[in-house]
C-alpha cells in the first residue's frame, strides 16, 4: 500500500525517507516472530527497505534520519545479530548529529535529543553485553 499509494507519487526527500523507513520497520516487526524462509525474505526486505531511507540524504540532525538510524541498528543487533554493524551505524549516526545539534532550532533540538539518548543508551548497553562476551571467553 505504501509503495503504490504513496512512494509511487512524487513526494519530498523527507516524507520518502520515513515511508521507506516505515516499510523496513514493518518487515523489522515480521522477522522478529518469523521462521525458516519466511524469516530469511523478510529479513532481506527490511534491509532492502532500511538501506534504502539510509542513502536518502537528510541532515545528521532530522528526526526521520535519527529514527532510521535507530531502527536500522536494533534490527542489524536484533534481528541479523551483526553487533558490529549495528554499533557502527549507531555510532555513526551519534557523532554526526553531536556535530550539529549546537545548529537547531529548540522544537527540533527536543525531538531530535530523546532520538539521541535513545542511541547512546543502545551503544553503551551494547558495548557492555559485548565486553561482558569477551570476559566470558577469556575464562
Amino acid at each position: 500500500m505504501i509503495n503504490d499509494c504513496v512512494l509511487a507519487h512524487d513526494c519530498e526527500e523527507e516524507a520518502k525517507a520515513f515511508f521507506v523507513k516505515m516499510i523496513g520497520d514493518y518487515y523489522r516487526y515480521i522477522a522478529e516472530n518469523a521462521k525458516d524462509a519466511v524469516l530469511e525474505d523478510v529479513k532481506n526486505k527490511a534491509n532492502e527497505a532500511y538501506q534504502k531511507a539510509n542513502a536518502i540524504d537528510l541532515p545528521a540532525c532530522n528526526p526521520i534520519k535519527l529514527g532510521l538510524a535507530l531502527n536500522f541498528s536494533v534490527f542489524n543487533y536484533e534481528v541479523l545479530k551483526d553487533h558490529a554493524t549495528a554499533c557502527n551505524l549507531a555510532d555513526t549516526a551519534l557523532s554526526q548529529a553531536l556535530d550539529k545539534i549546537d545548529d537547531l532550532e529548540e522544537d527540533d533540538f527536543r525531538d531530535s535529543k530523546s532520538i539521541i539518548e535513545l542511541l547512546k543508551e543502545n551503544l553503551t548497553l551494547w558495548k557492555e553485553e559485548e565486553e561482558g562476551d569477551n570476559a566470558i571467553d577469556d575464562l
